[in-house]
């Protein structure tokens, strides 16, 4: 019977049913209390319910009842991770490769901890005995070769860095080549601390393969920023996680979060480094309240270009039907990755109940950062269809842009745009919106995280938002959720009197938020940490 129910439970298990299999696991524990697979498998499942303390606390009972439950200790050192605990984490993956030498994901995990330590020769040799034993070349190999690569670049900045003969720089790390919101932050800080006389190091942390602008998309500075120099930091623009410590220089993060706390993983990472800098109080609040030290938590904002949106080619934007974007007379833009904290869902159901087929209205939506996104997008609408009772026939027109964009190609879809709108559960800061504001366009932002540092109510209509329990990738945290009651009525206002409800942010953000004065703060903050 035992068996029986093990089984059905496993099934169900893979086949994404969670809450009956959950309930089968503790109807096997209720009979056999000793059962390590159904501990195991409990915890794992409680793990994706955001009750991570929970979940390794069952999987510590399962490895009680059997220490060599090969699984449990794999994903007992995960769980760790995810709670920051990375010392106890890496006796765990230990644990693993005492079992089975050949491990080759417990070799990677020890020698990323190893490079998150500072330890680059430590980390070289875990990270090559894995690639020597990764004789299939599988998924991990691009990981590894990678790792191995970063072991080599961070003893070279360590060894330039006592190279009297080089000239006194900084060394800045970060991805640049793909078209993500922190690769817009790397190349323009690379470009402002270049063009305030700063010698700069460009250190590519391209982590995973992605689809990478092509060359002549970005700025061609970059790829001359690749001498050595001597360096009393590094300024890694990133998350926590993807930062490793060079020895013997003082590590400096520039990165952001986008809920009301941070995970306990970016806590034990961020506490690693010398000091961390955020583009918004939203986010200083979120590591705070993670108990990071108020002394090393900074505050220096991303920017804007400061562009006329009459000197920016307007987007060319056609749809199925013949219908030209730039006809509509209000013309609402948004730039989102599809997943969950950027809300499509919320936005989509705001757009079908509040438009009409005769408005004079269209919403221009930037998904993703390649192509492929169609497919995900149309079960998106068929989902908002049905949830609303609406159609799209019965609405104004949506029109979809993918692929890969230069910075250059961005602005020409807000220069083809009259509105920016948002409906995210939080920002760290919101690149897309801040530089819809610099050019002019009236901003529909929700009134929470980063929006609250560079907006208000006049200059921009703010959406009432409530803080609730996050999902997804953000389980177990909190983050905002805009009014859809309130956003149905500001946006309809918009469509029915689109010159009365104009507001604009465009002075108040070049006045205060462009990319020269941000570079501005950041070295002056760079020269009070002794980094410069």
């Amino acid at each position: 019977m035992i068996n029986t129910l093990l089984q059905r439970a496993v099934a169900l298990h893979n086949a994404g049913d969670t809450a009956q299999a959950m309930a089968l696991y503790r109807r096997v524990l209720a009979f056999e209390p000793g059962n390590a697979d159904a501990q195991h498998l409990l915890g794992l499942l409680v793990r994706r319910e955001g009750r991570v303390e929970d979940g390794v606390a069952m999987l510590a009972r399962a490895l009680r009842l059997v220490p060599q439950l090969e699984p449990a200790i794999l994903n007992h050192g995960l769980m760790l991770l995810q709670l920051g605990r990375l010392d106890a984490a890496a006796e765990s993956f230990r644990r693993k490769l005492a079992l089975e030498p050949v491990c080759v994901s417990s070799l990677y995990r020890l020698g990323t901890n190893a490079l998150s330590l500072g330890r680059p020769g430590e980390a070289a040799r875990l990270l090559r005995v894995a690639l020597d034993l990764d004789t299939d070349r599988g998924p991990m190999l691009p990981l590894l070769r990678r790792g191995v690569e970063r072991c080599a670049t961070m003893r070279e900045i360590a060894a330039d860095s006592l190279d009297p003969s080089l000239p006194m720089g900084l060394v800045l790390r970060g991805v640049f080549r793909d078209s993500s919101g922190y690769a817009l932050v790397v190349r323009r800080f690379a470009r402002g601390l270049t063009e305030a006389g700063i010698p700069v190091r460009l250190v590519d942390l391209n982590y995973e393969d992605s689809d990478n602008l092509a060359d002549g998309q970005f700025d061609p500075l970059l790829a001359t920023l690749n001498r050595p120099v001597r360096a009393k930091a590094v300024l890694t623009i990133s998350t926590p996680l993807a930062v490793e410590r060079v020895p013997g220089l003082k590590s400096i993060v520039y990165t952001m979060f986008e809920a009301c706390g941070i995970p306990p993983i970016w806590a034990a990472h961020s506490r690693r480094h010398d000091h961390v800098i955020v583009a918004t109080d939203s986010s200083r609040q979120a590591w705070l309240r993670a108990g990071h030290p108020p002394d090393r938590i900074h505050i220096t904002p991303a920017g804007v270009e400061a562009l006329e949106p009459d000197r920016v080619r307007c987007a060319d934007i056609v749809d199925q039907a013949g219908r030209r974007f730039t006809d509509f007379r209000v013309r609402v833009l948004n730039v989102s990755d599809l997943n969950t904290r950027k809300n499509l869902d919320g936005l989509l159901r705001v757009w079908l109940r509040a438009t009409r087929a005769e408005d004079s209205a269209a919403l221009l939506l930037k998904l993703g950062k390649g192509r492929g996104v169609f497919g995900d997008v149309r079960d998106l609408l068929t989902r908002v269809q049905n949830e609303t009772g609406r159609t799209l026939t019965e609405t104004a027109p949506i029109f979809l842009v993918e692929g890969k964009l230069s910075d250059a190609e961005m602005m020409t879809l807000h220069a083809a745009s009259s509105h920016y709108w948002s409906m995210s559960h939080g920002e760290g800061w919101d690149l897309p919106m801040a530089q819809a504001g610099a050019m002019g366009l009236t901003l529909l932002a929700p009134d929470h995280s980063a929006y609250r540092a560079y907006l208000d109510g006049d200059v921009a209509h703010l959406i009432p938002s409530s803080v609730e329990p996050a999902t997804g990738g953000y389980a177990g945290q909190d983050w905002w959720t805009p009014d859809e009651a309130a956003a149905c009525r500001l946006l309809r206002g918009i469509l029915d009197d689109p010159d009365g409800t104009r507001r604009s942010a465009q002075a108040h953000l070049r006045e205060r938020m462009t990319w020269e004065a941000a570079t501005r703060r950041l070295i002056a903050l760079l020269r009070d940490l002794d980094a410069l």
